[in-house]
């Protein structure tokens, strides 16, 4: 019984190195961004931005004060 049972581990096992060796073979796929992502990055980085530019007038605006 005990080669039975290891026979099918064995099977198993090779079963598993085949497919495990196809995706190593295959190139990754790109995921596509879709709209909401170049949304959301476009309204990040306005954003950004926006906080960057009232950082430096009032830095600028304290700075020149003095």
């Amino acid at each position: 019984m005990d080669k039975v049972s290891d026979r099918k581990k064995d099977l198993f096992y090779k079963e598993v190195e085949g497919r495990m060796e196809s995706l190593k073979r295959r190139p990754s796929e790109k995921e596509k961004t879709t709209r909401s992502e170049k949304i959301n990055v476009t309204f990040n980085v306005i954003i950004g931005l926006v906080i960057l530019l009232g950082v430096i007038f009032t830095l600028l605006r304290v700075l020149g004060g003095s």
